[in-house]
């Protein structure tokens, strides 16, 4: 009778472990198969990261291992050239909607409006008589890409893109998911790992979002303040490393990173600049003009440029001979007369510079305090060049291609998404970058925990090993 009942044992347990074994484990096994190549190269959203002053020589400087595996499954640009001048808010409208500030608007961070009579700045606290304390880079006469995406019913979120108006609220239409710079301020989020965290949240949330637009501060203060070669922006280097990881561990145990694309970008460089290269204000080389020509100019100030604009002066002879004493002059790179500025993208129809003064890098104006790196100079100097590195769903894989254009960036993006139909940009789409993948967009990270497909297959096995021994010492211990 007992061995009856055992028996009825064995043959139950051999019932389960042969029927259900098999099906779990091929299920497993199923999931692990090589996708098919049209499900590999699906792109269901795109996230651009801009980071602030990454220049495009720093990828050498320590270890990145989240980039350096974004480099080996996608693509890396020689270098990105910002448009002129090369600061923050022209370049983060220049790489929104793929024109430079001749087409855009937005001259620097701080510029003249001929038709409004006012000059806007991103600076609050301004106070000469033309100045509009309001930032006024809402004043886009160039689309965004982001507003382009919503118009054809892509959703879209921006996140502390420099500043919200200046490349994500247009003609009264802005982004599904806004969090612009005062916001991430407030909520102390405002640095590399908040923004990552913050992006790959909301996406968590609202897988449906498309397109993505999210600025980290990078290495933008730590240059400035310490210099392109201190140690400490080998240490800010990683903590951007660390965000990336973090944004692509999370998509991925989501389960949301194989369809997206990822674009790392930045608006521009960063030059060193020597104690003794600095030019002070109250000894402006201006000075020396205004007393020869008997006309005054009201300065954009900027550290690395100028821009001049001659307010009711109707003498264009005066304005050429003001800008003759400047040609030639200690420090100074370029200088460029109305009409001219069309040669560095900057001659806007309502905007337009009467001179822009561009220093030699390494040369900078003294704002009351001192700097060790500064950007603004002309984006014919190397050092101005930031990054471009796309990796994902259709990209190309451990490719490096030529130099691009930050005003590239824009249609490229709008293009993977088959949507660069009528959008005005004079950017270039970048076909060396698209190609197709063999296998899934998947960052490595370890479970934290056995999932149950784990332990379905664990289990069977686990029976197998220590049930049966444990069942015939039963059997031979009861006869």
């Amino acid at each position: 009778m007992k061995n009856k009942k055992y028996k009825v044992i064995l043959m139950a347990f051999f019932l389960v472990f042969v029927i259900y074994s098999p099906i779990t484990i091929l299920s497993y096994v199923g999931e692990l198969e090589q996708p098919s190549l049209a499900e590999s190269n699906t792109i269901s959203r795109i996230v651009v990261f801009s980071i602030d002053a990454f220049r495009h020589d720093y990828f050498d400087k320590t270890d990145l291992p989240a980039i350096e595996w974004l480099i080996e499954q996608g693509i890396k640009a020689e270098y990105c050239i910002p448009s002129n001048p090369s600061v923050t808010a022209v370049n983060h409208v220049s790489m929104i909607t793929g024109n430079h500030p001749d087409e855009h608007g937005v001259l620097g961070n701080t510029y003249f409006d001929w038709e409004d009579s006012k000059a806007y700045s991103l600076f609050d606290d301004a106070t000469d008589p033309y100045r509009d304390t309001n930032t006024g880079l809402h004043l886009l006469t160039a689309e965004p890409a982001i507003i382009h995406a919503e118009d054809n019913a892509i959703v879209t979120m921006a996140v502390g893109w420099p500043y919200v108006e200046s490349g994500t609220l247009y003609e009264g239409k802005e982004p599904e998911y806004v969090f612009d710079y005062d916001y991430l301020g407030t909520n102390q989020i405002r640095t590399n790992g908040g923004v990552a965290t913050k992006v790959v949240d909301v996406i968590k949330n609202h897988p449906e979002i498309g397109l993505v637009f999210a600025t980290m501060p990078g290495v933008d203060f730590v240059t400035h303040n310490h210099g392109t070669e201190s140690y400490r922006v080998d240490d800010v280097l990683e903590n951007v490393d660390n965000a990336i990881t973090r944004f692509l561990e999370e998509m991925e145990r989501s389960d949301l990173l194989k369809e997206t694309v990822v674009v790392l970008a930045s608006d521009h460089g960063m030059a060193d600049v020597a104690d003794d290269q600095y030019f002070l204000d109250e000894k402006s080389f201006f000075i020396n003009a205004e007393t020869q020509t008997g006309i005054s100019p009201y300065i954009a100030h900027d550290a690395a440029f100028d821009l001049l604009y001659f307010i009711g002066e109707t003498n264009v002879s005066k304005v050429e001979e003001f800008a003759d004493y400047l040609r030639g002059g200690d420090g100074i790179q370029a200088v460029y007369v109305n009409e001219a500025n069309s040669a560095i993208d900057m001659n806007h129809v309502n905007r337009g510079v009467n001179i822009s003064v561009f220093l030699e890098p390494g040369r900078s104006s003294n704002f009351g305090g001192s700097y060790e790196g500064m950007h603004g100079y002309l984006n014919n100097n190397t050092d101005m060049h930031g990054i471009f590195v796309a990796a994902g769903p259709g990209i190309k894989q451990n490719v490096s291609v030529p130099g691009m254009n930050i005003i590239d960036i824009a249609p490229t993006v709008l293009d993977l998404l088959e949507i660069e139909s009528g959008f005005s940009s004079v950017g270039t789409i970048l076909t060396n970058i698209q190609g197709s993948r063999s296998e899934d967009f998947s960052f490595p990270v370890e479970d934290e925990e056995p999932t149950d497909k784990t332990i379905a297959v664990v289990l069977p096995l686990l029976i197998a090993i220590f049930g049966i021994p444990t069942i015939q010492r039963l059997r031979k211990k009861r006869t």
